[in-house]
């Protein structure tokens, strides 16, 4: 015998209030999850290093670290973002699949820019975090050129920010967040000028002098750090 069920309406609202309610619970433990995988995300054990490569030759070719996946240099930048290795080990980068010519040690519980020449084995630069002021914008420069010190100043005759760079080295300070454009000389040798993007305090971005075909190159990149996810990053 058909049995017939009546469902009021105050019924009814209770029934959707009570899904309602269900949702939004599951919801919250979902974004509580989310918050919780953030929190406790895997962090570098102590020795690591942070590590990024630029290629002089700039051809995009994949690079890659160690044991790591060979990734390309992402489309305007000039460097790979920093990944964390083995810190006073020796590190294996290859370029296209070719080794890279030298020994590659970086220095534990630091950051290193390993800069790739054309021809000759890496250098291996230091990237000191002395000075941080996470009130400012934290700005780096390198002077990849060979043979002349470089320096980088504010567009049509502004302020200087960088002089007397020696070649393979880098040297950084701390601003106030700015747009600026900005233009590099190596000896009588002048770059063609580089917009500096809006930085916000707490920012990092690094500006290198490359050597190009017809003078000096300046370009930039924001500093980033790929996330570690255990040993086989």
């Amino acid at each position: 015998m058909p049995v017939s069920i009546r469902v009021t309406r105050a019924a009814a609202c209770g029934i959707a209030a009570g899904l309602g309610a269900l949702v939004l619970a599951f919801s919250g433990q979902g974004a509580q999850a989310q918050e919780l995988t953030r929190l406790y995300a895997p962090k570098p054990p102590a020795g690591s290093a942070y590590v990024r490569v630029l290629d002089l030759a700039r051809g995009g070719a994949p690079i890659a670290f160690g044991t790591g996946p060979a990734a390309p240099v992402a489309a305007g930048d000039a460097a790979t973002i920093y990944r964390v290795v083995k810190g006073g080990a020796p590190l294996a980068v290859s370029i296209d699949g070719r080794p890279v010519a030298g020994e590659v040690v970086p220095a534990a519980d630091a950051f290193s820019t390993v800069v790739v020449p054309a021809s000759g084995p890496a250098v291996v630069i230091a990237d000191s975090t002395e000075g941080r002021n996470d009130l400012k914008a934290q700005l780096r420069f390198y002077n990849l050129v060979p043979g002349c010190d470089g320096a980088v100043a504010v567009a049509d005759g502004g302020p200087m920010v960088f002089e007397a760079v020696a070649p393979n080295t880098t040297r950084q300070r701390a601003i106030n967040p700015i747009a600026a454009i900005l233009a590099a000389t190596c000896g009588a040798a002048a770059s063609g000028p580089l917009t500096l993007p809006e930085l916000k305090a707490g920012d990092h971005y690094s500006l290198f002098l490359l050597p190009g075909a017809s003078g000096p190159v300046l370009a930039g990149q924001r500093d980033e750090t790929e996330p570690y996810r255990g040993a086989g990053n």
